[in-house]
């Protein structure tokens, strides 16, 4: 039960960093100074809170290193698959990779899972997709949707890392070395772009410290309760993060209640009442 509570608050705070990303006038530099506050204040905690931890292994970290790429990789995928299609394209065929997960973990991390998980996991996905959907928008085989199955795809084997990395025994090892990596390509890969400013955020400063600290609680919180949980189970319950996003969404910025956004949080619901079930 508390890997399952873990994953749920990992996915309410992925929707809560979201929101002020979201918020924010300059979203590249804020999300570079959000993961850059995330990392600072793991470095921080570090030595106070995790001194039991504080033992270096090179396998932990050469999987975190290959878990920042994986994941580098998606977030520039989803990032030009923007440019070529809209996000209410893009964005539902990227949560479709529990789907890609799900095979990976049964072929190489021989987990056992239940009919009824597994049936959880298929309801969760679906729903996700269903929320996301907008009324009329067809799937069409263009670049914005390949890039889209790249990024989901991509993101399917930094999970698979994620979980192996977990799993060696010094989990905050990996997440501060994960986040490390994440943070230093997040800064070569958007240099070049001149609005890695501080300038270009100071108003939100504030709201830039918030983020990076609840990226640190999201990031502790989901690989915490990834070695209590399986990969395929906690993959699909953090898409849960779409209804905290929905409801964020509604509150804050005012946007429409549609017939898909209801209908795809009551599957999403089922889902997750199936997977805890299946547990």
């Amino acid at each position: 039960m508390t890997g399952f509570l873990l994953i749920i608050f990992s996915a309410l705070s992925h929707s809560l960093w979201n929101m002020l990303l979201k918020k924010s006038e300059n979203k590249y530099a804020f999300n570079f100074f959000m993961h850059l506050v995330n990392i600072s204040f793991f470095t921080i905690l570090y030595p106070l809170i995790f001194r039991e931890y504080m033992f270096f292994d090179l396998k932990v970290v050469l999987s975190a290193f290959l878990a920042a790429l994986f994941f580098t990789g998606y977030h520039l995928a989803v990032s030009t698959s923007y440019r070529f299609a809209d996000v209410s394209l893009v964005y539902p065929i990227t949560t479709s990779s529990p789907f890609f997960i799900l095979i990976w973990a049964v072929l190489f991390l021989q987990e056992d899972l239940t009919r009824v998980g597994v049936a959880g996991i298929v309801v969760t996905v679906f729903g996700t997709i269903i929320l996301n959907k907008i009324k009329g928008e067809a799937i069409k085989l263009n670049k914005g949707v390949l890039y889209a199955f790249l990024a989901a795809f991509l993101y399917s084997f930094g999970a698979l890392v994620d979980k192996k990395g977990v799993s060696q025994g010094n989990f905050i090892l990996y997440v501060y070395s994960m986040s490390f990596f994440m943070t230093s390509f997040l800064y070569i890969f958007s240099r070049r772009s001149g609005e890695l400013k501080y300038e270009n955020v100071r108003k939100d400063a504030k709201w830039v410290i918030l983020a990076g600290v609840i990226v640190f609680a999201s990031f502790t919180s989901y690989r915490y309760g990834l070695t209590m949980v399986e990969l395929s189970y906690a993959t699909a319950l953090r898409q849960v993060n779409v209804l905290f996003g929905a409801f964020f969404g509604l509150m804050l910025f005012s946007e429409k209640l549609t017939i898909n956004k209801l209908l795809g949080t009551l599957i999403v619901m089922a889902g997750v009442i199936l997977i805890r079930i299946g547990m």
